[in-house]
């Protein structure tokens, strides 16, 4: 039971870049290296008041879809 309570159930809509690279368990400049190659959907990127915020939507979208793609050409 203790694991379960140390892993949330929902996401809030909006990441900042060290949940972000939790989420995908990478580090914050990986997350970054990442938006400039193209890795991570553009659209994923919010900035607010100068604030840089990630869409989870998005992300879950984009995890989603790249595990659909890689799986298709096996």
């Amino acid at each position: 039971m203790a694991a379960s309570a140390s892993m949330p159930q929902a996401y809030p809509p909006l990441l900042t870049k060290k949940q972000t690279a939790e989420f995908y368990a990478t580090t914050t400049r990986t997350i970054d290296r990442w938006l400039l190659e193209g890795t991570l959907p553009a659209d994923a990127k919010v900035v607010i008041g100068g604030s840089v915020r990630f869409r989870t939507a998005v992300l879950m979208d984009h995890i989603n879809g790249s595990t659909t793609e890689s799986s298709e050409g096996c």
